[in-house]
């Protein structure tokens, strides 16, 4: 019986040892399977900017960044300090957006990613400036999603609420869940 048993704890203290040092796993795999292999950018830009314009000739966006690095294969523009900014219907500009980190997709969909403040150019305008922390732009629609908490400013007054969807063609904003207006008299 004392045989049997130190078979059993022999074959179990391998084992065990086995599943520590892992000798069968899947790093060897992911390193050497052309699938999961890192796809180095198709290049690194300090300074660039991006000008789109529609069938007529009219800028209609653009976005500026401190760093832009790009990866063809998958679609992906990844942007240090982007500023966005977008004339809807080919008038002069009116809205830019700023963040810290950005990511833009296919040449249509923005994604923006902390401290990002979304200023309203026009001069004397109800609405002064947004800010969140998450911001998905439509650059064909011109829209702006949020689910984040954001706050509004404009002239007098600050509202707080939860998510926002913003059409800057029609400039309209929608609050998800609003959650405090303060007015103020003097500002």
């Amino acid at each position: 019986m004392n045989r049997q048993l130190s078979w059993i704890l022999a074959t179990l203290f391998i084992l065990g040892a086995l599943l520590i040092w892992r000798p069968f796993s899947d790093d060897e795999i992911v390193a050497t399977d052309p699938q999961f292999r890192e796809i180095p950018p198709d290049f690194i830009a300090e300074g660039l900017a991006t000008r789109v314009y529609n069938s007529d000739g009219q800028l209609e966006h653009r976005i500026n960044a401190t760093k832009m690095t790009h990866y063809s294969p998958i679609g992906l523009t990844e942007l240090d300090r982007p500023v966005y900014q977008v004339r809807p219907d080919g008038k002069q500009e009116t809205w830019q957006v700023i963040a810290e980190q950005g990511s833009f997709y296919d040449d249509k969909t923005l994604v923006l990613e902390r401290n990002i403040v979304v200023t309203h150019l026009a001069a004397d305008d109800f609405l002064e400036r947004v800010e969140t922390s998450y911001l998905t732009i439509d650059t064909l629609a011109e829209t702006m999603i949020t689910d984040q908490p954001v706050a509004i400013f404009g002239k007098n007054f600050l509202v707080r609420g939860n998510g926002m969807i913003a059409d800057l063609r029609a400039e309209t904003l929608e609050l998800n869940e609003h959650v405090q207006t303060t007015y103020s008299r003097h500002r």
